[in-house]
């Protein structure tokens, strides 16, 4: 069950700065097995994002749909797409390479290779996500460009506290690291831009925007108020519709009912008041708006497998 982590805000924006001013890529090796319940959850950012599938299999939802990403497979997440990555648990976790990065390190917004190129892929609201298969020659010829990208970032700009991963251009070195991967993106683009015609395009409707506006403001009312008892009429009446449509919506993004959601976000959050901070048990059981201790004790025992003291003391 995702949850909301302190890079997300509460409309699902990531905080997260990526790259610099000067230079906005940056470059991640994510292992989706540390992540709570081996999930990246719902988020959403202004940058695009290609996201490569390595050791096993990912599930990724992006626009409201879940695909299954084999080793080798990757994806192009579109700008303001709202998207998440889950590991399915059990077996050996898997580092996945990514880079989050302005398209106007393609092209300068302002320049016709922009409003010629980039635009019509980036702008179009048909194209949420682009799959791309290694099986597939010219999306297989992007796959060995990415791994040129993650080979240079992963030297010249390394993620933070992340394994070095074995590329197939990890020798690569180049005195002008910048310029070869805006070259290399750049490729990348003629090739998506060349094979426009053939992506499978998504009807952009009102009902799927709508869904993610009440999504967003039912989420941001959980976030802000999982401190105090919450009903479902009041998590439904956050986007003015009926406790049904409510929990349809929940199921429709989540997968799950919004009672069942909030239980463990509630959980999620006292594990991080249980690890930092010193309030006692039964603080924390109030903190996090259980109406007692004892249900408390019941619900987390139910979610982790251990008592909140047992979890607290490893």
């Amino acid at each position: 069950m995702p949850t909301l982590p302190a890079y997300v805000d509460a409309g699902l924006r990531e905080r997260t700065p990526h790259g610099s001013k000067d230079f906005p890529i940056q470059y991640y090796a994510d292992e989706l097995a540390l992540c709570p319940d081996h999930t990246f959850p719902l988020h959403w950012h202004p940058e695009l994002e290609f996201f490569v599938c390595r050791g096993r299999q990912v599930i990724v939802q992006a626009n409201g749909v879940a695909m299954e990403l084999e080793p080798g497979f990757g994806i192009l997440i579109n700008s303001n797409t709202v998207h998440s990555m889950r590991q399915p648990q059990g077996g050996p976790g898997c580092h996945c390479p990514n880079i989050v990065f302005s398209e106007e390190l393609i092209a300068p917004v302002s320049s016709l290779a922009y409003q010629s190129y980039v635009k019509p892929l980036t702008g179009n609201a048909e194209l949420p996500y682009i799959l791309l298969r290694p099986d597939t020659p010219w999306q297989g010829e992007i796959l060995s460009l990415l791994d040129r990208i993650f080979s240079l970032m992963q030297r010249y700009r390394p993620a933070k506290n992340r394994p070095l991963l074995p590329f197939v251009h990890a020798g690569i070195s180049s005195p002008c690291h910048e310029l070869a991967v805006q070259t290399a993106l750049g490729e990348i683009w003629q090739l998506l831009y060349r094979h426009l015609a053939e992506l499978p395009h998504t009807p952009a409707t009102k009902a799927k925007h709508l869904l993610q506006v009440r999504m967003q403001n039912m989420l941001t009312f959980l976030y802000e108020n999982f401190s105090s008892p919450i009903s479902l009429n009041e998590i439904a009446g956050a986007a003015n519709i009926s406790k049904s449509e409510a929990s349809r919506c929940f199921h429709a993004y989540l997968g799950t009912s919004p009672v069942d959601y909030l239980l463990r976000y509630r959980i999620e959050k006292s594990k991080e008041l249980l690890l930092d901070s010193s309030k006692s048990i039964q603080e924390v059981s109030f903190a996090c708006g259980f109406g007692s201790p004892g249900y408390f004790s019941r619900c987390f025992r139910e979610q982790t497998g251990m008592t909140a003291a047992q979890y607290r003391r490893q």
